[in-house]
């Protein structure tokens, strides 16, 4: 086998205190560089800027080391960005700007490009590729394990072995050479005492010829332990990196040869380019590294208060790109300072100290940009309406809408000019479906709260309307208690355009305890052909078109009691598309879906189900979900204030 490794160095380590990176450096990297140094294996090191700028400040004689071991060719850099960000949930101008810098700084510190660059976090979108090739990247290092778990059609046993090419959104493409998360993970059992020396040995010769990935993650986890969790195996006395000398060794010993990351690139030739392969799915649009409790909303949606940072990072990402135009000092130390906010490891572990310190640097950043989260007003306020049953039909000359007033205004249907006034997405009811497992009312335009320890809430109840009229819209509004608090909720129809609006102003005793879902859309799938049916949203780059034909997925089912979802989009664009085309005649019936403020960082959730008589396929957004990152503390005593909104119009993709 062709072996190589890549060792992933993070200052920027969320549970570990800035007072401990001396000690990481001692008890880490200096046995790191020891692997190229005394024992002679060709590793790749990566680091952020962002990492290599603390170690220059607190360890030179380590970056004087490493620059000679790479001047030498005795390692490889390889790179990621100025920050450890997760490209496929920020804006395509941050993603830019975070590659830019982190050449700037790679050749500042060490004098050398990197040629090939490991995926942050290993989460991926088809949107990163044009971002890496713009950057002058040849390669990029991604799991191999959950891509291919949702291949259609699957891939060969072999396409593990040897580089391949990602497959952009734009039809672009870069070589690929994988990353195997249950192959590092073995190696951190043996290291950590947990597996023999032949049992990892023989291991790994099982998994057949060609290139094999024997490392490609955290460093500091050898010989330190970064205190995530309390059941962290001990340290292990006859020293961790010396297991792992001794693994390479044996390996060596075997006949197996390592060799740089980069070299495996050269097997990519104009003979053998490569199968063109596309890493995300509907299933999984933003795959990641390890087993599913290990997912993209970990840095989204849950941590001690990912929604409102990462929502005031997109505000003050939206004021930068107001005044985009050729790098200066000033700007690209904005752009630094953003890229540092948006760092995956604020999003999870952070230890409080960091996690204050993190959260004023945001707030002055934002300050210094100008930029603000907006919610809109949500005043219930109109006449009262006379209603006979349970369903009130407004109309507006573009949109017209039927809420159920029995289920606290939930859009029963919607229908807009664009689409010959034939409903585009409502309600379910329970019956439609012949499959007992969907013997339910599905909804739309409602909000769903549920956690551990508390029961289910939601605004499915029964309501008295109120009804507004200005010149621009036609408003139906009303307010019911909601979780030991109130929601104020309205169902907007403007009059001088095809679009609806839902709004939500919540006013809890306590913040959600779990997850909260909202802006709930279920589309009509009856009279649209099954295999036209897709949803599309831009992840980190170009928006990205997912089909939904023949598949069964749902996004927020959870996977444990502690992981209340399975995977997400990033709608880095704040819009998501849905619908098909119609079996009568072909004509696009598509929606899409925008938060009434771009900058509200919430991640979409996609279900689709392959039932009778039509297809289930809905998507809702979430600002909160649950996971092992989610803190509580920081939460403020007074009570959770939020208000929010989401606009549904007619899209047409001819052209897009």
């Amino acid at each position: 086998m062709k072996l190589f490794a890549i060792f992933h160095c993070n200052l920027m380590f969320s549970s570990i205190p800035e007072r401990l990176r001396p000690e990481v450096v001692r008890r880490c990297y200096r046995p790191l560089l020891a692997l190229v140094g005394e024992h002679g294996f060709p590793l790749g090191i990566e680091a952020t800027g962002l990492t290599l700028e603390f170690l220059a400040e607190i360890a030179p004689d380590w970056i004087a080391d490493l620059r000679g071991l790479i001047g030498r060719g005795a390692c490889e850099l390889v790179g990621s960005g100025y920050s450890q960000l997760i490209g496929p949930l920020v804006p395509a101008s941050v993603n830019r700007a975070n590659l830019r810098l982190g050449h700037e700084a790679y050749e500042r510190i060490l004098g050398v490009r990197p040629r090939l660059a490991l995926v942050n976090e290993q989460a991926w979108a088809a949107g990163l590729v044009a971002h890496y090739r713009e950057a002058g990247y040849a390669g990029v290092f991604m799991d191999y394990d959950n891509p291919a778990r949702y291949a259609s059609p699957p891939w060969p046993e072999a396409t593990a072995r040897r580089p391949q090419r990602a497959l952009g959104a734009a039809g672009d493409n870069i070589p690929v050479i994988w990353g195997r998360s249950m192959v590092f993970q073995k190696l951190q059992r043996l290291a950590h005492g947990e597996l023999e020396a032949e049992a990892y040995l023989d291991y790994l010769e099982q998994q057949g010829p060609g290139w094999l990935p024997v490392y490609g993650n955290d460093s500091e986890i050898f010989d330190f332990r970064p205190g995530r969790f309390e059941a962290e195996a001990p340290l292990r006395p006859d020293g961790e990196w010396a297991a792992v000398a001794r693994a390479f060794s044996a390996l060596r010993e075997r006949g197996h040869v390592f060799r740089l990351p980069g070299r495996a690139l050269d097997d990519l030739t104009a003979g053998d380019p490569g199968r063109l392969l596309s890493l995300g799915s509907a299933e999984q649009p933003i795959p990641v590294k390890k087993q599913r409790k290990y997912n993209v909303t970990r840095w989204a949606v849950t941590g001690r208060d990912d929604f409102r940072l990462n929502s005031l990072c997109r505000a003050v990402a939206a004021r930068l790109e107001e005044c985009a135009g050729e790098p200066t000092v000033a700007n690209d130390a904005l752009w630094r300072e953003l890229c540092f906010c948006w760092s995956s490891d604020l999003r999870t572990h952070i230890t409080p100290e960091r996690f204050d310190e993190a959260a004023r640097r945001l707030d002055a950043l934002a300050g210094r940009a100008g930029a603000v989260v907006r919610q809109p007003a949500v005043v219930c306020a109109g006449e009262p309406v006379a209603v006979q049953g349970r369903l009130l039909t407004v109309r507006a000359p573009g949109v017209r809408a039927v809420l159920n007033l029995a289920k606290g205004l939930a859009v029963h249907e919607a229908a807009f000019a664009d689409h010959d006034f034939d409903p585009a997405f409502g309600t379910l009811e329970h019956g439609f479906f012949r499959d007992i497992h969907l013997g339910a009312d599905f909804f739309s335009g409602h909000l769903v709260m549920e956690g551990p320890g508390a029961p289910k809430a939601t605004d499915l109840a029964a309501i008295t309307p109120l009804l507004r009229e200005t010149e621009s819209y036609i408003e139906v509004c009303c307010s019911l208690a909601l979780a030991g608090g109130r929601l104020d909720k309205a169902v907007r129809l403007h009059k001088n355009a095809q679009r609806l609006d839902v709004l939500y102003g919540l006013r809890l005793a306590a913040p959600p305890p779990g997850y909260l879902r909202l802006g709930h859309v279920t589309l009509l799938t009856a009279p649209l052909d099954p295999e036209s049916l897709f949803y599309a949203a831009a992840n980190g780059g170009q928006r990205e078109y997912f089909s939904l034909a023949g598949k069964d997925f749902d996004h927020g089912d959870h996977v444990s009691f502690l992981v209340s979802c399975q995977q997400a989009v990033g709608m880095t664009d704040s819009r998501v598309l849905l619908g098909g085309r119609r079996l009568a005649d072909g004509q696009e019936r598509v929606v899409a879906i925008e938060p009434l403020c771009a900058e509200h960082a919430f991640v979409a959730l996609a279900t689709c189900r392959q039932a009778t008589p039509a297809p289930f396929v809905r998507i809702a957004f979430s600002s909160h979900e649950l996971d092992e990152t989610r803190e509580y503390a920081t939460c403020p005593a007074a009570g959770f204030a939020f208000s929010t909104g989401f606009s549904m119009t007619p899209h047409t993709t001819t052209g897009q």
